[in-house]
This record gives structure tokens, C-alpha cells and sequence, in this order.
């Protein structure tokens, strides 16, 4: 591998959009390692139902990266912080490969589980490096504008990456995993445009620069929005999670038709991204951008919990895809904008861990109250009933503290 050059706080060399596009597409990985495979899973759990516990065993493929980035995204920003987010960024890369592709050779689904824990592993140094990168590189304004359009990325390769993968499962349950060496692609291109930040460039100098304070590293604050963090991560999943069995509680069953909703759903998720940098270019404080994402999730959940019908079922849906698509990207900049460069990878990786986490236990989540309420619609309804009225507050505590818009 080259070596390394650091980003020159003043000289010639200045990150712009390519890099930013690049660190965007690798983000996308994280979105790969999840649905591309999903198609494929019963034809999966048909070829090796002799194995004992199958029905647990393949399931737990899938979301088991998502488990190793929550448990190890916090130590590998420390080390990023430490060694530098580009070399193992790209490192992360090319590995990556070689584990999201193992499936294709491998005839052991125990294998398969050990080589989706390394597909986690290598997820958690692209995503917390790639990230931590983006705060590196920009600043202020444009730095929001691609942190939102992180979240615009991600669920736009999701409908793409459901489609191949559904697509290539035609072939065989295999032939999605050969999808895996796209990371190949984008390891040389990280080599050639990418360069490590200097110690400087993202500190006292880089905020004076862009006419910014630099904000003091505060390990309290950091739990603070990780604590929001996982609750936004159950908020932004709850209904994608289970939006087949929402419409199932209204008859309809048809794979393709949830699969259509589940894409849909996605589109609105995009859709909010950009409504988030409509809502950047109004200067809406951090609180003011939460609260209204809160709002719209807590109304989606209302309507889908309440429905009755197919089409409340997908308004709520899509209504609370809108609202998660604000959500994302104003928890990742409120965390990003208190992070200074020494300890930036740390913060993201921790941000990342809460995130995943919130994801994994999601489920848990709404199946425990789903048991407590006796049904999932109820589920869904009450957990509504509880954020909007919260949401509400963060809104007043935006008003009433005259922080609803950003002095810049």
C-alpha cells in the first residue's frame, strides 16, 4: 500500500466531490450486507435444512454483521483515531471481499455464519472510517449536505441492491454473494484519491478557517447522543422491519407486494434526506430538525397502527419512511458537529455502535410490547402514542429557547 500523505491544513491538495462521492459509495457496503442477501434466505434454509437449528442458524446470517458492527464500531474508531481512518478503510475494502464472498465456496453454514461475523468486522472499518473521513474533510454546511446525502445513498442502493439480489437469486441462493467484490472497485480508487488528515486539519485551525468554534471533546455529551441515537435507531426501523407482518394483519401476503411497500418505503426515506437539506438551507437548528422528525415518525406509526386497510398500512409506512430520512442524517451531524479531529473516528464508532445496536434489538423491542398490547398494530400504535407527544417537546424546547433556526 502507497504511503500514507496527510491532508495539508494549507497547500495544494483539497478534498471536493470526488472524494466525498467515493466515502458515500463505500458507505453504501453497510446496506449490502443486508438486503442483497435477504431474497435469497428460504432457498438458503432449503439447502441446508439437515443441519440442526437451520431455521435459527440462517436468520442470524443476516443480521449477524450488524451485531459485530454494534460490538466492535466503538474500539475500531479508537484505533482509526490512533493508526488513521485511510489505511484501514481501505484494508476494510479488500477483505470485506473476501468474506462477503466465502458463501460462494463454502459448503458449511457454520462456516458461512464465522465468515458473515468477518463481513461485520470489516463493515464496522469502512463504515466508522469512511464517515469519520467525511467530518475530516469538510466542514459546516457542506459537511451536513453529505452526511444527508449518506442516508439518500444508503437507501437508494438498498432498493437497487434488493433488486439484484432477488434478480441474481434466480440463479441459485449463491449467486447474490458474488456481489461482495464490488468493495474490489473501490479499495484502488480510495488508494488514489483519498489522503490521510493531518492532526491539525480538522481542529482550531480548520474551524477558524470556516468560521466555526471549535466545540471541547465531552465524553457525557457523546453518551447523550448515542443514548437518542439507539432510540432513533428502534424509531427508524420499527415499521421497515415489520411492514410484512403489518400488511399481513390486513390480508395481504403476497411476497412481491410487500416487497414493492418495502421498496417504496425506502424511496421515502430518500425523500426525506432531501427534505433534511431543504430544511439545512432554512438553517433549522439541530432541535428544530429532530423534533420535526420525531413528529412525522411518531404520526407514520399512529397511521399504521390504526389502519385498518392496505392503504393506511403503506401511508403509515411511507409516512414514517419520510420522517426516518430527517432522522438519520440530523442524529449523524449533531454527533458529528461536537467531535474534534483527534478524537472524531472514536466518536463516529460509537455513534455506530449505538445505532447498530438499536437496529439489532429493534425486533426484541416491538415483540415485547407487541406482547404486552396484544398485537403488533397496538404495538406500533402506542409507540406513536409515546414519541409524538415527545416530539412535540423537543419542538417547544426549540421555540421556547429561541433555537429553531442556526445563526451562521
Amino acid at each position: 500500500m502507497p504511503a500514507e500523505s496527510p491532508v495539508p491544513a494549507v497547500g495544494t491538495w483539497r478534498p471536493g466531490p470526488a472524494q466525498a462521492y467515493l466515502l458515500l459509495l463505500c458507505g453504501c457496503m453497510s446496506t449490502l450486507a443486508v438486503v442483497l442477501v435477504a431474497p435469497i434466505l428460504p432457498d438458503m434454509q432449503a439447502h441446508f435444512a439437515a443441519v440442526p437449528g437451520v431455521e435459527f442458524l440462517v436468520p442470524v446470517s443476516l443480521t449477524a454483521p450488524s451485531l459485530v458492527v454494534a460490538a466492535l464500531s466503538l474500539f475500531v474508531g479508537a484505533i482509526a483515531d490512533r493508526v488513521g481512518r485511510k489505511r484501514l478503510l481501505v484494508g476494510g475494502l479488500f477483505v470485506y471481499s473476501v468474506f462477503g464472498t466465502a458463501p460462494l465456496w463454502l459448503d458449511s453454514l457454520h462456516a458461512i455464519l464465522a465468515s458473515r461475523l468477518g463481513v461485520g468486522l470489516n463493515e464496522a472499518l469502512i463504515m466508522t472510517c469512511c464517515t469519520a473521513l467525511i467530518g475530516d474533510y469538510f466542514h459546516g454546511v457542506e459537511r451536513e449536505r453529505y452526511l444527508a446525502l449518506n442516508t439518500t445513498f444508503a437507501s437508494t442502493s438498498a432498493v437497487i441492491f434488493m433488486a439484484v439480489g432477488g434478480a441474481l437469486g434466480e440463479l441459485g441462493w449463491r449467486a447474490p454473494y458474488s456481489v461482495y467484490t464490488l468493495s474490489l472497485l473501490l479499495a484502488p480508487a480510495a488508494i488514489w484519491l483519498l489522503r490521510e488528515p493531518s492532526q491539525r486539519s480538522g481542529t482550531a485551525e480548520s474551524a477558524a478557517q470556516h468560521g466555526t468554534a471549535e466545540v471541547p471533546w465531552s465524553t457525557t455529551r457523546l453518551a447523550g447522543i448515542c443514548t437518542v441515537t439507539l432510540v432513533g435507531a428502534v424509531v427508524f426501523m420499527a415499521i421497515q422491519v415489520h411492514i410484512g407482518y403489518l400488511l399481513g394483519g390486513v390480508g395481504v401476503t403476497s411476497p412481491r407486494t410487500i416487497g414493492m411497500v418495502a421498496a417504496a418505503a425506502q424511496i421515502a426515506v430518500v425523500t426525506g434526506s432531501l427534505l433534511f437539506r431543504l430544511l439545512l438551507r432554512v438553517r433549522a437548528a439541530t432541535a428544530a430538525r429532530l423534533g420535526i422528525a420525531l413528529c412525522i415518525c411518531g404520526a407514520g406509526f399512529l397511521l399504521a397502527g390504526l389502519a385498518a386497510t392496505f392503504t393506511g398500512v403503506v401511508a403509515g409506512a411511507l409516512l414514517n419512511g419520510l420522517g426516518a430520512g430527517i432522522l438519520l442524517p440530523t442524529l449523524l451531524c449533531w454527533n458529528m458537529c461536537h467531535l474534534t479531529q483527534e478524537h472524531r473516528a472514536l466518536g463516529t464508532g460509537a455513534w455506530m455502535a449505538a445505532f447498530f445496536f438499536g437496529q439489532f434489538i429493534t425486533p426484541l423491542v416491538v415483540v415485547g410490547i407487541s406482547k404486552w398490547v396484544d398485537g403488533l398494530s397496538q404495538a406500533i400504535w402506542l409507540m406513536g402514542s409515546v414519541l409524538l407527544p415527545c416530539a412535540m417537546i423537543v419542538l417547544l424546547v426549540a421555540f421556547g429557547r429561541n433555537r429553531w433556526r442556526e445563526v451562521r
